[in-house]
């Protein structure tokens, strides 16, 4: 799902307030992910979906602590700031998806965080961009490359992540769900009925909205189909762990059978 909200509850600060989420969990060493929701004020007061923070760490030291990259930035709670703060130094923020980045102004105002992000944002301006995505540009993390999708009209990248059989990281583009944690009942529902199935798929929202008039994304998939990854985490849902690649291809394949 990607319905953009609008009107989100402020906090004192003046950033979007802290919305229900669950603890940092450790996927991988130095890959977090916390998974939290988001209020699509713009469907309606009773309609709330899951959404994923990753959080990747490098050059972590003895104590357990480096610098740390967040993707798809949720604001957390003072309590899972301070677990933040112990994991590391927050040094990157960094936006996949079009759709998303309602905290990530927050966390570059906060922590005084580089923001990367691809060129023309159409849903959030802030933060400026200090390092824009586009093709074979360098990354933050070590062991990672961006990959661009060339075909939708808005912009959409994702990062392969080269460590413990290859880990790709989508927005919007490639979802899998697994449950829906952290949904609403009424946003249940209309994911149920807009083919968001409990498995991997291409993101049926996603690719009917930035699909070029009479044309496919299905060139893109393809090329994303030659990475080498056996994990995949998207902004919403659950980590595909060890078949990922697998999932991906009947994804694919049923998104654009002919």
């Amino acid at each position: 799902m990607n319905d953009v909200p609008a009107g989100p509850e402020l906090a004192a600060d003046g950033f979007a307030a802290a919305q229900p989420h669950g603890p940092i969990e450790e996927l991988f060493d130095d890959v977090f992910i916390v998974h939290g929701s988001i209020s699509l004020f713009s469907a309606g007061p009773d309609y709330s979906l899951n959404r994923n923070m990753v959080i990747l760490r490098d050059g972590a030291t003895g104590n357990g602590t480096g610098a740390l990259t967040l993707i798809h930035s949720v604001r957390l709670d003072a309590a899972g700031e301070k677990a933040l703060e112990a994991l590391g130094d927050v040094k990157h923020v960094l936006r996949l998806g079009a759709m998303h980045g309602q905290d990530d102004a927050y966390y570059v105002n906060r922590y005084g965080a580089e923001f990367w992000c691809h060129a023309n944002s159409p849903v959030y301006a802030e933060p400026a961009t200090d390092h824009v995505l586009n093709a074979g540009c360098s990354l933050p993390v070590a062991d990672a490359t961006l990959f661009v999708f060339e075909l939708p009209m808005a912009p959409e990248t994702a990062m392969l992540l080269k460590r413990d059989g290859g880990l790709l990281i989508t927005a919007d583009s490639l979802q899998h769900h697994a449950a829906y944690t952290n949904c609403s009942p009424a946003m249940i529902e209309r994911m149920k009925g807009a083919g968001f199935d409990l498995t991997t798929i291409v993101g049926p929202i996603w690719q009917q909205r930035l699909t070029p008039e009479g044309g496919t994304l299905k060139p893109d998939f393809d090329r994303l189909l030659a990475l080498d990854f056996k994990h995949h985490i998207s902004a919403h849902g659950a980590l595909a762990r060890g078949t990922a690649h697998a999932l991906t291809e009947a994804a694919v394949a049923k998104a654009f059978q002919e």
